[in-house]
């Protein structure tokens, strides 16, 4: 019977050190749920190292930047946006998530002790000064995508990197980029005017993998392939570290749907009052073109100077035009003289090419877009026509 025991006991025992021999190295993946920040909507994804025999526990964290970097604010919007990669310990990685009320998910790989240890060495190396900073692109060269090449490198040598049972939920760049953000809709307005006719290429299944969520899901099923038909699963166990505990974003009644429409129906009502009282209120041709044509302006800014993804070829500027601003002091001078408002039908034309583009699937428009667009038609019909509408003359 002490035979027995003994021998059941040496195998508790070699079961156990097998257990913290495989438990020694381990590398994880860290998805971070969206916060109410413009910065933190889309989530966060880093990867975490833990080497209990040498006492380390840390995270590889690529979404740092540093807003003391001189002209911080005009390199963002211009594209030249500088990322790096940092070091930090795992005890001060979860305080900041559970601040703001995100849910940390950890993804444990299976990786061996030596393909772990070779890619700490390459995360060592990669935090250096010399090699820390990255030029970030948030559709292709994010944090996301840098954990999942880093992942892809250690996992080289169990083959390539398969994901099964995974679907993208969204077709395109911008419906994955809308998704996130429903909660906070003039931030989801404001991409949908800056991004033009590049996110909305169809997905690959790599490409799709550049939101934080999005690739902690694909993770879930995939696995390596060797060459000799040898599959591995890359997960090997997945832990909820914190909880979600956000609370409901305050949503605000004046969504961009809204305003687009309040702004049609004040034009409306202003032709109406117009006719009415038969005189012309050139402040509302002021607002809606000083609308149209500084929008315009950003566009065309954003498409010549800034590096940023997918706003080169904006078909919205053919609605969104600077020549509005050109247009808008001929307008109030021919207006106050009264002189013929031929010169309404570019107005027209602009409105009738940018129905075209939308007709042809050359760009996907936010809806409040298209309000605006009626808004610039009417007004522009109106001052063309309204010296017989009615028979009435309108100074």
């Amino acid at each position: 019977m002490n035979r027995v025991r003994r021998v059941f006991f040496l195998c508790l025992l070699s079961l156990s050190f097998m257990a913290a021999a495989r438990a020694g190295v381990r590398v994880s993946v860290l998805t971070c749920s969206p916060g109410d920040e413009a910065y933190s909507l889309y989530g966060h994804t880093a990867l975490r190292y833990v080497d209990t025999e040498r006492g380390i526990d840390v995270v590889f964290n690529y979404g740092c930047f540093d807003f003391s970097t001189p002209n911080f604010g005009w390199r963002f919007v211009l594209g030249e946006t500088d990322y790096m990669v940092a070091c930090q310990d795992y005890a001060n990685f979860l305080p900041e998530y559970a601040l703001r009320g995100s849910a940390v998910v950890e993804q444990v790989v299976d990786l061996t002790d030596e393909e772990a240890r070779e890619l700490f060495r390459g995360l060592l190396l990669n935090i250096r000064p010399e090699n820390r900073v990255y030029r970030y692109r948030f559709l292709d060269n994010n944090c996301t995508t840098k954990v999942r090449d880093k992942l892809q490198e250690a996992l080289a040598t169990a083959g390539n990197v398969v994901y099964r049972g995974w679907e993208p939920a969204a077709a395109t760049y911008r419906d994955a980029l809308a998704l996130p953000s429903m909660e906070h809709p003039w931030y989801t307005f404001g991409i949908n005017l800056l991004l033009g006719a590049g996110v909305d290429e169809p997905l690959t299944l790599q490409a799709a993998q550049f939101l934080p969520l999005d690739y902690m899901n694909a993770l879930d099923g995939a696995y390596t392939t060797a060459a000799d038909g040898t599959e591995r699963k890359v997960v090997r166990e997945r832990n909820i570290l914190l909880a979600e505990n956000k609370k409901p974003a305050v949503r605000s009644n004046l969504t961009p749907f809204n305003a687009s429409l309040l702004l049609l129906l004040a034009t409306l009502v202003a032709m109406l009052c117009e006719l009415r009282k038969r005189r012309t209120y050139w402040g509302v041709d002021v607002l809606l073109m000083s609308v149209q044509g500084l929008a315009g302006a950003l566009l065309l800014f954003m498409a010549l100077f800034s590096e940023h993804p997918a706003v080169d070829v904006n078909w919205l500027i053919v609605l969104l035009n600077p020549l509005a601003l050109v247009l808008m002091p001929v307008y109030v001078c021919r207006i106050r003289k009264h002189k013929s408002m031929k010169i309404a039908w570019v107005q027209v034309l602009l409105v009738a090419l940018f129905v075209l583009t939308a007709l042809l699937g050359l760009q996907v428009y936010p809806a409040p877009i298209f309000f605006c667009a009626i808004a610039l038609l009417v007004r522009s019909l109106f001052h063309i026509y309204k010296d017989r509408i009615c028979d009435l003359n309108i100074v």
